[in-house]
């Protein structure tokens, strides 16, 4: 039986709150952002926060890139060229909420922040921030949708892309659309790995 086509469109001020959970959910079981919380922890309410704080922020902009699929079961979240680092300003309105996501962990984060951003490369490309797809949607093609909706786009306006890969589980798919390893980042001891990937335009 034939898949149905699946629609990627951009996200409305209205798709903030499922868009939140979709990415709530999905990365409560990521490597990285579980660790972060710490696993004595029910990471999906503390990055309900983290998550709706961003969403929030990022749909205010009438150039935003965070994509939905269909009633919105996944998210992607990029920015654009020479946009991926939060200005100062951002950064002090994170803190508060920062602190309850993380809360005696914060300093960690801080540290996987500082050793993912030091090597971030400086060539012009969209950022893929975060792209999570809900759990009870899994494997049916959203996550893959998503990517091929930007990554199409990017060709089109020959521009590159950038991620970090958290899960080792999702680099094929990073892969078959096009990201190549640039192998794992440096971070600090007992950090689960991250990969970071680039895309060239084609």
């Amino acid at each position: 039986m034939a898949r149905t086509p699946v629609t990627v469109r951009r996200a409305q001020p209205a798709d903030r709150s499922a868009a939140t959970e979709v990415l709530a959910r999905a990365f409560a079981s990521d490597p990285v952002m579980s660790w972060l919380v710490g696993p004595d922890r029910d990471a999906a309410p503390r990055l309900r926060r983290l998550f709706g704080h961003s969403l929030g922020v990022e749909l205010r902009r009438d150039d935003h890139l965070v994509d939905v699929v269909d009633a919105g079961q996944a998210v992607a979240v990029w920015s654009e060229v020479d946009e991926w680092k939060t200005p100062t300003l951002g950064v002090v309105k994170m803190i508060p909420t920062a602190i309850r996501t993380f809360g005696r962990h914060l300093p960690r984060a801080l540290r996987t922040l500082a050793g993912i951003e030091r090597v971030h490369p400086e060539e012009p490309h969209r950022y893929l921030d975060f792209i999570g797809v809900h759990p009870d949607h899994q494997g049916k093609g959203f996550g893959g949708a998503l990517l091929a909706s930007m990554t199409e786009d990017c060709d089109e306006r020959g521009v590159a892309a950038y991620l970090e890969s958290s899960n080792p589980l999702n680099e094929p798919l990073y892969a078959r659309h096009g990201f190549v390893s640039r192998g794992p980042i440096e971070l600090p001891s007992g950090t689960p790995q991250i990969t970071a990937m680039w895309r060239d335009p084609r």
